[in-house]
């Protein structure tokens, strides 16, 4: 049913021509199925331009916020391993894995030496020495150069022999009792490091180093006051070089 849009009148929805009034009812008719037709075209579960405009904002918002924590795990990552380097080099920095001092050999401060700055690479005239010693018993400055250089070398146990056997044509060389107390120091003999350096101070009492390596074997054996002492010496000696200004941080530090 539907109403005349002239005199109101109501007629039927098939009628032609308003009962009433005459008006014609068929542009009526027609607009009113066009609106019943437009509104049932609409398809059911459609989202409209706008949502679907909405619901694509909200999906890229949820991979930025997922990719933003990401990005923020890595960065925090690579600054803890920062952090820890940088930690790491201060404390090596520091000192702390420092190895204790050891005692200072003759051989260091002179410079005429033949063994000086000998290292590994000296195997080969090691062993010709060897053969010149086996050769010659009596050449004693090869036998004293063979000692040096398999102490400088690292082989301390050959090294005590040598000194050993030169010392025996040489018993009052101060420097070479004093080297041979470093090598008996090295390999844990601190009794028989402390006795040969002893020996080198009787021969020569102002024989510096021994002073400050009999400081340094008796701090080690636990000899406090002793090893004060000595270093005391060392530097009553001669304040000024090396070896004094190394007995004064040995002081400052024990």
């Amino acid at each position: 049913m539907v109403r005349c849009p002239v005199c109101g009148e109501v007629v039927n929805v098939d009628d032609k021509y308003c009962s009433s009034c005459g008006a014609s009812l068929q542009s009526e008719n027609k607009n009113t199925a066009h609106a019943s037709e437009k509104k049932s075209n609409t398809p059911k579960g459609v989202s409209s331009k706008t949502e679907t405009v909405k619901n694509g904002k909200k999906k890229t918002s949820d991979e930025e916020v997922k990719n933003t924590k990401s990005f923020s795990s890595t960065k925090l990552f690579y600054l803890v391993f920062f952090l820890i380097l940088v930690g790491a080099f201060i404390i090596y920095s520091s000192g702390i894995f420092d190895s204790a001092p050891l005692p200072v050999q003759s051989q260091q401060v002179d410079t005429n030496n033949p063994h000086a700055g000998v290292d590994l690479n000296h195997l080969e005239q090691i062993q010709s020495l060897e053969e010149t010693v086996k050769k010659n018993p009596n050449d004693f400055q090869s036998l004293l150069e063979l000692a040096h250089l398999l102490n400088d070398s690292g082989f301390k146990e050959r090294a005590i022999e040598k000194y050993n056997l030169y010392l025996k044509k040489f018993p009052k060389d101060a420097d070479v009792l004093v080297d041979m107390g470093v090598c008996y120091f090295e390999t844990g003999k601190n009794p028989e490091a402390m006795s040969s350096m002893e020996k080198a101070l009787k021969v020569d009492p102002k024989h510096q180093i021994a002073n400050l390596n009999l400081g340094i074997v008796n701090m080690s054996a636990g000899n406090t006051a002793k090893a004060l002492d000595y270093w005391k010496k060392a530097i009553a000696i001669d304040s000024t070089n090396e070896i004094g200004q190394k007995a004064k941080e040995l002081i400052k530090t024990h």
